[in-house]
């Protein structure tokens, strides 16, 4: 009996001592959002980009997609790279914004003419290059040509990226992923894709790690693994990925 009344004073006193951690945390969380918007609301470019995430990823705050979005669009138009790169995606999906084609292109484009791989590799998949081509039609009579400021990716190129990622370059390694997984400047191959993405999650990459977690789901270039799968969307959830949580939360509440 008295092992018990021991065990139950125990569990009380770290319980509380828990709930006071949290709660003064939480205080310290507060202040940390609220300094970081200050400096965002003067101008500062990586305060803006900084509050977005968090507001994105709901880190101390209520996830706000609307919010998120505004601040990502401030750090944007100071030609924060990686904020314009969010942005397009954003546009592309409808996530705190209309969905808009158009924007989402513009975004991409000002990214990309900035040498950011990510919004290169973006704009040189099937989807955009199709969109480029639509665009271009009835211009001049040359329809049929693709933007003359864009490259298409050629043997120098993953040349490049390969180099690059065996010396442990992690953009490079993701991009190199999604050449191969798209079939880009490559011949299609999930196997080395599924292999340069594994190799970019080890150096915690989000997008990576994200990506794992649908390779494995679905059996892509790897006998379907379930639990990987899930281990590699928690490894991403846990780092603040958006679409990681949100997969995560849905795969939780399945009986």
């Amino acid at each position: 009996m008295e092992l018990i009344i021991i065990l139950s004073v125990f569990i009380c006193i770290v319980a509380l001592i828990w709930y006071l951690s949290k709660r003064a945390h939480g205080k310290d969380d507060a202040v940390v959002v609220e300094n970081i918007r200050r400096s965002a609301m003067n101008g500062d470019v990586y305060a803006q980009f900084k509050l977005a995430n968090i507001y994105f990823e709901g880190r101390g705050v209520e996830q706000d997609d609307v919010e998120a979005a505004g601040w990502f669009l401030k750090a944007a138009q100071q030609d924060h790279v990686e904020a314009q790169f969010i942005l397009g995606t954003l546009y592309e999906k409808g996530d705190g914004v209309g969905r808009d084609d158009a924007q989402a292109y513009q975004w991409f484009s000002n990214a990309a003419s900035q040498g950011h791989n990510r919004s290169i590799i973006m704009l040189e998949s099937d989807k955009w290059q199709e969109y480029i081509r639509k665009h271009n039609s009835g211009r001049d009579g040359r329809g049929d040509q693709i933007d003359p400021d864009r490259e298409e990716i050629t043997s120098e190129h993953v040349e490049k990226y390969t180099q690059k990622a065996g010396q442990g370059d992690v953009d490079a390694q993701y991009n190199l992923a999604i050449m191969y997984y798209h079939g880009e400047g490559v011949e299609r191959n999930l196997e080395e894709a599924l292999y340069w993405f594994h190799k970019a999650a080890e150096q915690d990459d989000t997008e990576a790690q994200y990506n794992l977690g649908f390779m494995y789901g679905r059996g892509e270039g790897i006998r379907r693994d379930q639990e990987q799968s899930m281990q590699w969307f928690m490894k991403a959830a846990q780092q603040g990925h958006a679409g990681a949580q949100e997969i995560v939360g849905k795969m939780l509440k399945k009986p």
